[in-house]
């Protein structure tokens, strides 16, 4: 039962990275105005950077930290 909780917690967590980091690298290339450059990245991307930094930092490390722990 744990690992199954695990696993979806692992897929979730996965996936809110993955999506961010995503974002916050691909956004700025692929938009090509520089005002909506500018206005994407104040307005949407510092929030989802502070986001990866609050949430997806600690969480990776109790999660990997759960996995390792395991038998």
């Amino acid at each position: 039962m744990l690992m199954s909780s695990l696993t979806r917690d692992i897929a979730v967590w996965f996936s809110i990275s993955a999506f961010m980091i995503g974002a916050c690298t691909y956004l700025p290339l692929w938009i090509k105005n520089d005002v909506l450059r500018s206005i994407v990245m104040r307005w949407a991307l510092v929030p989802v950077s502070i986001v990866i930094i609050a949430y997806v930092y600690p969480v990776g490390i109790e999660l990997f930290s759960r996995l390792a722990l395991q038998h």
